[in-house]
């Protein structure tokens, strides 16, 4: 997978999969990223790219399964009969490997999948940068 490390990808695209993957960026990464803002296609593009390859996105996320952390938040699966699930989970507050609530909802299709991913976790942007649902952020 091309990654925020990798070369062959523009300063733009790693400073946005750095962004998307670890929820942050220093402050001379958001002057080289050169915008206050990012456009929902640009995330969607490393969402999509990342769980193509890893099944799953955030790439640390998982569903629980008894006496494991719950991963709180939202987060996609990718399945092999081509549903995209997309899943939110909560763990009780003293107990972090107990799931206190959980819901999902199955995609059949790949793109509806992402923004409602990016719709439901970043609906106010990503570490304080908000995202466009347009390309005139670039």
């Amino acid at each position: 997978m091309a990654g925020y490390h990798d070369p062959v990808i523009s300063t733009r695209e790693a400073l946005i999969e750095k962004l998307v993957v670890s929820l942050h960026l220093s402050v001379p990464e958001r002057r080289m990223l050169g915008s206050t803002c990012i456009s929902c296609e640009e995330v969607g593009f490393v969402v999509r790219r990342v769980l193509e390859s890893n099944g799953v996105f955030p790439p640390e996320a998982k569903v629980w399964q008894p006496g494991e952390t719950v991963f709180e938040g939202w987060f996609l699966v990718k399945h092999t009969n081509g549903i995209v699930r997309l899943h939110w989970q909560r763990h009780h507050p003293i107990q972090p490997t107990e799931l206190a609530e959980s819901r999902s909802s199955d995609f059949h299709d790949l793109d509806k999948a992402v923004s409602a991913f990016i719709q439901n976790e970043w609906n106010n942007g990503i570490d304080g940068i908000p995202i466009s649902l347009s390309r005139s952020s670039q």
